[in-house]
């Protein structure tokens, strides 16, 4: 028995954290640590081939040729994407041009621009954006009509 009756035999605690500091996180497996990851093309780079995957992308820089992700694709301000593109989520505020198809929703920002065929069940085109070619809103995006 310690002071003022606390029990000290305890097994000790972490040293407290200064105020506004976050908990230090615990080390995560390595298959954990790559959930939730989002891959970036850096505005400095091209890329040109096929991109596939199934992990969140988001393009500062150029793809050049077919995009194929089961999760979402982003095109920041001053990315460049002509591709033919399918992804889950599609959003838009740098430049794409290509047919693009979501399994989820497309959103073209204010500052964004399209130029190619869109099928997806939800699509926002924000005031500003620019979009030019088809829509198809579907409710599957990948379905046939038959």
């Amino acid at each position: 028995m310690g002071i003022f009756g606390k029990d000290d035999t305890k097994t000790p605690q972490a040293a407290p954290r200064p105020p506004g500091q976050a908990p230090a996180p615990a080390s995560p497996a390595p298959a954990a640590a790559s959930r939730g990851m989002t891959c970036v093309i850096g505005p400095r780079v091209q890329l040109k081939g096929e991109l596939h995957g199934s992990e969140p992308v988001v393009v500062e820089g150029s793809i050049e040729g077919s995009v194929r992700l089961t999760a979402e694709l982003r095109v920041a301000l001053g990315g460049s994407v002509k591709a033919d593109v399918t992804a889950h989520t599609l959003v838009i505020a740098g430049e794409v041009i290509g047919d693009c198809q979501a399994t989820e929703r497309l959103v073209i920002e204010a500052s964004g621009k399209l130029t190619g065929n869109v099928k997806a069940p939800r699509i926002v085109i924000a005031e500003g954006a620019t979009f030019r070619g088809t829509s198809d809103m579907s409710a599957r995006a990948g379905g046939d009509r038959s």
